[in-house]
């Protein structure tokens, strides 16, 4: 049987990651499940809003695990007289250059043997996300999606490996 925590911190770890990649970019992001669509955030001219699906587990052999993730972050644009024409462009290649890289899966959460930020001895590591093989990370561009308020909208996604044993 898969262990029923890795979900948990799998979701948490993306979520940390790409927050961090949003951050770093001075960019409002939401992670969907996690955080509260606020009218604040969607009022804001450019955010990332990041989507996780899976884990799907199949296990290989007795405790041997294959997971795996696809993760995309749609960046919205409003396109005014303060903005680069070029930003929304710039921030999609800040996540795609983030999304080619392994991304650790720490044991975050608030349960009972995940990570607590006071005792640094309690952060486990369970291993890595590593882009698929053969699955290059993918970025759409959809362009203008509303010429009232001039948003863009841009789409960065890859999809993740694991593997987990119990």
């Amino acid at each position: 049987m898969s262990n029923p925590n890795w979900s948990r911190w799998i979701l948490a770890s993306l979520a940390d990651y790409f927050k961090g990649t949003a951050n770093g970019l001075n960019l409002p992001v939401l992670v969907e499940t996690l955080d509260q669509r606020t009218q604040a955030f969607m009022d804001v001219g450019d955010r990332a809003e990041v989507r996780i699906t899976g884990p799907f587990m199949r296990e290989l052999s007795k405790s041997y695990y294959q997971a795996y993730v696809d993760v995309n972050v749609l960046l919205t644009s409003r396109y005014d007289s303060r903005a680069n024409a070029y930003d929304l462009v710039r921030y999609a290649g800040v996540f795609q250059a983030a999304m080619d890289q392994p991304i650790t899966v720490w044991n975050f959460g608030s349960e009972p043997g995940d990570y607590v930020e006071s005792d640094p001895t309690s952060q486990v590591n369970i291993g890595y996300l590593l882009p698929r093989f053969g699955q290059p990370e993918r970025t759409l561009h959809f362009g203008q999606i509303d010429t009232v308020d001039h948003l863009r909208q841009t789409e960065v996604e890859a999809r993740y490996l694991i593997e987990l044993t119990n």
